[in-house]
């Protein structure tokens, strides 16, 4: 992987624990995890819709 983070260009560092290695900009917060962001929302249920759901179903 190249030295500079693909996003804002700045340097990246590298954390090593146990063998296995990761890296993050201290600028942007890239994390070496690549993500896509571009989806749909969908609506969330609460917690007090889906118990509300189950009590109508199951009373």
């Amino acid at each position: 992987m190249s030295p500079e983070c693909p996003r804002c260009g700045s340097s990246l560092s590298t954390f090593a624990l146990g063998g296995a290695t990761a890296v993050a900009c201290d600028d942007c917060g890239y994390a070496g995890v690549e993500a896509d962001h571009s989806g749909e929302p969908r609506l969330v249920e609460s917690w007090e819709d889906a118990f509300a759901r189950f009590q109508e179903r199951y009373d």
